[in-house]
């Protein structure tokens, strides 16, 4: 097919608006952060609003779609994993508390579906040919089959809490790279200089994580040492747990000060075996996760870890893709949230 039949006809599948068939004043003025007068006076054109706020407006109002009629409601299908564990979950929600506050504006209710490795697809068109999702958001979760269909087939999508190396959908995750580099120089600024790091590089997220690890420990003049480079079977919390206990017996004890983790469920079971041996947390060991999940503050001994904005993350992630789905040529893009650096009872300084 030639490649101008082919953009049309992709155009036309996903020319729909998202919304409801209007929407109010009020959600306008509740959008931008304004009352509803001063959002009045912007639409009408009156005088005594500034430049900056009477776009911000508008824009806001174009983005709802106000006063327009929408062609049908969008359909959003969120992707995600099978198995996770219980911190991961967690993580997951607040992701998707993010997603279903701008569904909620937009009069959207997105369909969640499970998948794991070698379950069908879903179906993307009916027996009529039409689209039965017209948006997917693939949340923490990467196939490659899926995303040469999508992208094949041009159907809107987005990658949360991810990136596609050939950067084929919009994607958006957590400042992966910075929050490792962060994570390493603090525990370098407190003395420790044999960091064990729990990674899972089957995801590039987790691989620019431990690029971050790396990057700190290069600027401090370490050697990188890939004896301390832990290969997980899987990024959950008993997974990490038998890591780090089968490393303790097999060395001995402890060739290590601390532990980075490459999220906050490992760190809880590395916790769990560093105790388990006999040895306290942070005395002996620190212990650094990533995420700052719910329970991280929780935890006998409180974790010290990466906070992600996981709420901002799942918002904006939706609103991309409520883009997307409306213009269709856009240039694909990847975005990285800042995060920052949580400290808490699991690190001090190097015995």
């Amino acid at each position: 097919m030639p490649d101008s039949e082919q953009h049309n006809k992709r155009k036309s599948r996903h020319d729909v608006r998202p919304g409801r068939s209007k929407v109010t004043l009020r959600e306008i003025a509740d959008a931008a952060g304004v009352s509803i007068s001063t959002a009045s006076r912007a639409m009408s054109g009156a005088p005594g609003i500034s430049e900056a706020v009477r776009q911000k407006i508008q824009s806001t109002a174009e983005r709802l779609n106000f006063g327009e009629q929408s062609g049908s409601a969008c359909e959003i299908t969120v992707l995600t994993m099978v198995e996770v564990d219980v911190e991961s979950e967690h993580f997951m929600q607040g992701v998707m508390t993010g997603i279903r506050s701008q569904c909620q504006q937009f009069g959207i209710t997105p369909t969640i579906s499970m998948m794991g490795s070698g379950m069908a697809l879903p179906p993307h068109r009916a027996d009529n040919d039409e689209p039965v999702t017209k948006g997917y958001v693939l949340l923490s979760f990467q196939d490659e089959s899926l995303i040469q269909r999508l992208t094949e087939d041009g159907y809107p999508a987005i990658i949360i809490n991810g990136i596609d190396a050939l950067m084929r959908l919009d994607a958006v995750a957590p400042a992966n790279r910075m929050g490792g580099y962060i994570a390493v120089r603090h525990l370098l600024e407190r003395g420790h200089r044999r960091i064990l790091n729990l990674t899972f590089s089957q995801r590039l997220t987790i691989r620019d994580r431990q690029a971050g690890y790396h990057k700190g420990l290069k600027e401090a003049g370490i050697e990188i040492d890939d004896d301390l480079v832990v290969e997980l079977a899987a990024m959950r919390t008993d997974a990490a747990y038998s890591a780090v206990k089968a490393r303790l017996q097999a060395r001995g004890g402890a060739d290590f000060t601390a532990i980075q983790c490459a999220n906050d469920g490992c760190a809880f079971g590395a916790m769990a075996a560093i105790q388990e041996a006999g040895l306290r947390v942070p005395e002996d060991i620190s212990i650094i996760g990533f995420d700052d999940v719910p329970t991280a503050a929780m935890a006998a001994c409180p974790l010290t870890t990466i906070h992600v904005d996981r709420e901002k993350i799942g918002a904006w992630g939706l609103q991309r893709l409520l883009e997307r789905i409306k213009n269709p040529d856009m240039t694909e893009t990847y975005t990285e949230f800042a995060v920052r650096l949580v400290e808490r009872g699991s690190t001090g300084p190097a015995k």
